[in-house]
């Protein structure tokens, strides 16, 4: 049963501190900026005894539900929640809502198409000639993406819309995804869905691979050895998911033996933890290496996601359904 007054307590510094928005759902709705949790601030965690709902953000506080003894629902601002995995959220008995799907799918979309027209049309070499002081044109091998093949591995929101965007400059596209049984041709705006178990045809038929997927303890590390070796030394890695995805071992090892062309990654292994990326990643001239940004720049900005929040908390205040809720089983 909903409280007759309900505190949201927003532990997101991604939104800022105007939080009118949320207060204007329902008069029931009493918000709490609660962002000094992040901070270390002595006496914060008082902010959190009221709370029946929390918005979260990242970075994720240590402690959570131990502190906050009337908390019901906790709705993440992200669309991936894996940093909420070893928290104690995770086996609280409470509702975990995410923003899939509300977060600038078009822009980390935009983000993998901008890395494979990268090193498509050479600008790597360009860059590398820069640093070493050539120009000549002999570096240079250049590769339309009209006719290409696109992997996407993980069909889901950001990945379709990869597919879609893929598709259209004239791309092949492949993708997997984990509920597919069999193979499907010409579906969900993709030429071939496979399953799960697909990835290594996948790897085996595309120029580009686009790492989608959540992260769960099935799919950590699961572009690793076998995958590269079937990938080819003319293909490109582009991760947009999370680095834990990713067998970095082996992907080191494959781009110092030019098993690869190149790889671009907006994450890396341990980034959530706030650790800096390995040495070899910023070094090699193959890597493109940026600091979880492919989601900037969308023109819709945070709307989708304050908007999917808003509505779940009219839901939530009507004791419906809620929208996106986690399946702690799944991982996403």
């Amino acid at each position: 049963m909903v409280s007759p007054k309900v505190t949201v307590v927003v532990i997101a510094p991604i939104l800022g501190h105007d939080l009118q928005w949320i207060a204007d759902v329902d008069p029931r709705v009493d918000v709490v900026d609660g962002n000094v949790l992040t901070q270390g601030v002595e006496g914060g965690e008082r902010l959190l005894e009221s709370a029946e709902v929390v918005l979260l953000g990242y970075p994720v506080p240590a402690r959570i539900a131990g502190r906050a003894p009337r908390l019901r629902w906790v709705h993440h601002t992200q669309a991936g929640v894996s940093n909420l995995c070893h928290s104690d959220l995770w086996d609280a008995h409470l509702s975990l809502t995410s923003s899939r799907g509300a977060v600038a799918t078009t822009a980390i979309a935009e983000y993998v198409i901008a890395g494979a027209y990268h090193f498509g049309r050479g600008l790597h070499e360009a860059t590398r000639q820069k640093v070493a002081g050539e120009f000549n044109g002999s570096g240079y091998v250049l590769r339309a993406l009209s006719g290409a093949t696109m992997g996407v591995v993980g069909l889901g929101g950001i990945g379709g819309e990869v597919a879609r965007l893929a598709r259209a400059v004239g791309m092949n596209v492949l993708a997997t995804r984990r509920s597919t049984v069999s193979p499907e041709r010409d579906t969900e705006g993709v030429d071939l869905l496979l399953p799960s178990e697909g990835l290594q045809v996948l790897a085996e038929q595309s120029d580009y691979v686009a790492v989608c997927a959540p992260l769960t303890p099935q799919t950590r590390r699961m572009i690793g050895p076998e995958v590269f070796a079937a990938m080819g030394p003319g293909a490109v890695l582009i991760n947009v998911a999370r680095g834990e995805l990713v067998d970095e071992d082996a992907l080191v090892a494959a781009l110092e033996r030019e098993a690869l062309r190149g790889a671009l990654l907006d994450v890396y292994e341990g980034e959530l933890e706030g650790r800096p990326p390995r040495r070899e990643l910023v070094e090699l001239p193959q890597v493109v290496l940026t600091p979880h940004i492919s989601s900037r720049g969308d023109r819709a900005g945070l709307e989708p996601m304050k908007r999917l929040f808003a509505e779940d908390l009219r839901r939530y205040l009507a004791g419906q359904p809620l929208l996106n809720v986690v399946d702690r089983r799944r991982g996403y």
